[in-house]
């Protein structure tokens, strides 16, 4: 395991915090960077922004990645397709690509965390911001910016925002608000709810709502072969990695848990994680379930099945009751 890695990361803990001013509105938003993309689809990155009411991300579309985007405060307009609907605190945003796309703060101390995949914001953010300082007059200059727009396969609007109407959150298939589900599965103490489908991320994911009461237990063996990433939207948990101490997690923290590490997190009071880049086949474990707990749930205690049956699925994470 990498000594530098970093595991527990709460919100103090990120490794860059830079402007982000697309609109060029003050007060100055802020971007946060806390876990930088892995893997040969560029998963897992892990940022936030901070915005101030009046601050825009002005219309643009991205020909490649995909954003998922957690409110994790205030309120935020979302504007696409003709449509303009409010995001709040606990909601999903998903954009795929050529989907057109601009976003309003409607109050201060708007956040949302972006968890992306096969984008490379932030990485590319520092690196301009570098440039910016150091040549000032490249940096601003027209063909620059037609060029990195050009390399990162962004698409900026003329017109910045369209003429749209205000509906209600449930017409914006992109917002997902946080009752939502495209799947439910209720068990043991565990609720699910999928927030983005793997049909969604080109194959690469999927995108979990874990509702968990108090001592119930997400538990994997060292055989786990994905990194794993959750973010702890309520409550708290206890975490039980091999070779450390055990620690706590709180609302807002981040658990970046890297593949081959054997543990646990156990829910310390009602609990809500979001599983932000499950790349095991969950929804198809939990459907194959449902089939035995209906039509063969003896086979549901026996520890065997159960393993060769997550194994199927490229499942690694176990729910566990008290």
């Amino acid at each position: 395991m990498q000594k530098d890695l970093r595991i527990h990361i709460t919100p103090k803990d990120y490794f860059a915090d830079i402007d982000e001013i697309p609109d060029g509105s003050e007060p100055r938003a802020r971007s946060r960077y806390f876990v930088a993309p892995s893997g040969p689809y560029g998963i897992n990155e892990a940022c936030e922004a901070n915005y101030y009411t009046g601050n825009k991300v002005p219309y643009h579309e991205h020909a490649v990645g995909y954003e998922t985007f957690l409110v994790d405060g205030g309120r935020l307009a979302v504007h696409t397709r003709g449509k303009r609907a409010v995001a709040e605190k606990g909601d999903i945003v998903h954009i795929q690509p050529y989907i057109p796309h601009a976003i309003t703060a409607l109050e201060d101390k708007s956040i949302w965390r972006a968890f992306h995949q096969g984008i490379y914001m932030m990485q590319g953010m520092i690196e301009e911001r570098f440039l910016r300082d150091m040549h000032p007059d490249i940096f601003f200059s027209a063909d620059f910016k037609k060029a990195t727009d050009d390399w990162h396969k962004t698409v900026w609007f003329d017109y910045q925002y369209p003429e749209d109407a205000q509906v209600p959150a449930g017409e914006v298939s992109e917002i997902r608000p946080f009752e939502f589900s495209l799947a439910d599965y209720a068990f043991n103490g565990f609720h699910l709810k999928l927030k983005v489908g793997r049909w969604e991320t080109n194959g690469v994911k999927e995108v979990w709502q874990f509702i968990m009461e108090k001592n119930c237990r997400l538990e994997w063996e060292p055989t786990c072969i994905f990194d794993q990433l959750y973010d702890v939207f309520s409550g708290s948990v206890e975490v039980r990695l091999d070779g450390m101490e055990p620690f706590v997690a709180r609302e807002r923290d981040l658990l970046h848990i890297p593949k081959f590490l054997a543990g646990s997190i156990t829910a310390r009071e009602d609990t809500v994680l979001f599983d932000c880049g499950c790349q095991g086949f969950l929804l198809r474990l939990m459907d194959e379930l449902n089939f035995y707990s209906a039509q063969q749930p003896e086979k549901l205690a026996d520890d065997h099945f159960m393993h060769q049956l997550m194994k199927k699925h490229n499942c690694h994470v176990f729910f566990k009751q008290p």
